[in-house]
């Protein structure tokens, strides 16, 4: 029996965004989801957990077509993710603690029941996390986006503003 492999990146941001990346396909998907409080004991690990969760669910589909398609071969979809607490969870090395991961837990491993392939869950460093590097390129677009703005509204139409510093400029 030969194996095929497939590898999808996921990454949660305590912002309240979330994204994975399909390397065999090579589709990705940012999606925003209503963050935790801030200063939450759980709050990035939750987002982790379900960037995850959708990691899996949005490729449900796709996942199935190519298992199909590859009858001879036993299919493999690694899911990873840079943090290692939420994949020590999902491998059942580590306890949960809190209720709501808990119940996203529950969520992943009942999707997982639907999937007649093989899911293992990695961890892998952040530098190496494609996912995080799209969480990063969409803050640090945010962030430009915020300071062309604030750039527009104190300096629009070439009127005299009083400047940060005290000094009238043109």
């Amino acid at each position: 029996m030969r194996l095929s492999s497939i590898t999808i990146d996921a990454d949660g941001s305590p912002s309240g965004y979330i994204a994975w990346y399909n390397h065999c396909t090579e589709t990705r998907k940012i999606r925003a989801l209503r963050p935790f409080p801030k200063n939450d004991r759980y709050g990035v690990q939750r987002m982790e957990m379900l960037a995850i969760y959708f990691a899996l669910a949005d490729n449900q589909r796709q996942l199935s077509r190519i298992a199909r398609k590859q009858r001879k071969n036993r299919l493999v979809v690694n899911i990873r993710s840079d943090s290692k607490t939420s994949v020590e969870q999902l491998q059942g090395v580590s306890d949960i603690r809190d209720r709501m991961l808990q119940r996203i837990c529950a969520a992943i491993r009942k999707l997982l029941e639907k999937m007649a392939y093989m899911i293992i869950f990695n961890h892998l460093e952040r530098a190496r996390n494609i996912a995080g590097f799209l969480l990063e390129q969409r803050r640090r677009r945010e962030e430009e986006k915020f300071l062309m703005h604030q750039y527009q509204k104190q300096y629009h139409d070439g009127r005299f503003m009083i400047g940060p510093s005290g000094l009238i400029t043109a």
